[in-house]
C-alpha cells in the first residue's frame, strides 16, 4: 500500500513528506499498529513533533491509538518521520 494524501482521512503507511507547504488542520489521529513495539512519529515542516506513538509490549491485532483534538491542530507541512512496517496512520482533517 502507498500513502493516500488526497483523501479524508489521509492514510499513511510509509515514511516521507505528506504535505510540504500550506497549513492543514488535523482533528483526529488513529493509528493501527502492525507489531509489538512499532513506532510512529509525525513532524511539521520545522521538524517539531506533531504526534508520536509506540505499540505496547502486548499487542492485540488491530489495536492502536486514537486521539481527537477539539478544535483541531493546525500544522505547516507534515512529514511521516517514522512509520514502522505494518502500521497504518489515519489523519482526519477539519
Amino acid at each position: 500500500m502507498a500513502n493516500s494524501v488526497s483523501t479524508n482521512p489521509i492514510v499513511l503507511d510509509t515514511a516521507g513528506v505528506v504535505q510540504d507547504k500550506g497549513p492543514i488542520t488535523i482533528k483526529a489521529f488513529r493509528v493501527v499498529y502492525g507489531n509489538d513495539g512499532d513506532d510512529v512519529l509525525l513532524s511539521d515542516a520545522a521538524g517539531s513533533p506533531v504526534f508520536a506513538g509506540k505499540a505496547g509490549a502486548v499487542l492485540t491485532a488491530g489495536r492502536g491509538d486514537n486521539l481527537t483534538v477539539p478544535g483541531g491542530i493546525k500544522v505547516e507541512g507534515l512529514t511521516a518521520t517514522t512509520i514502522d512496517a505494518g502500521t497504518v496512520v489515519y489523519l482526519y482533517l477539519k
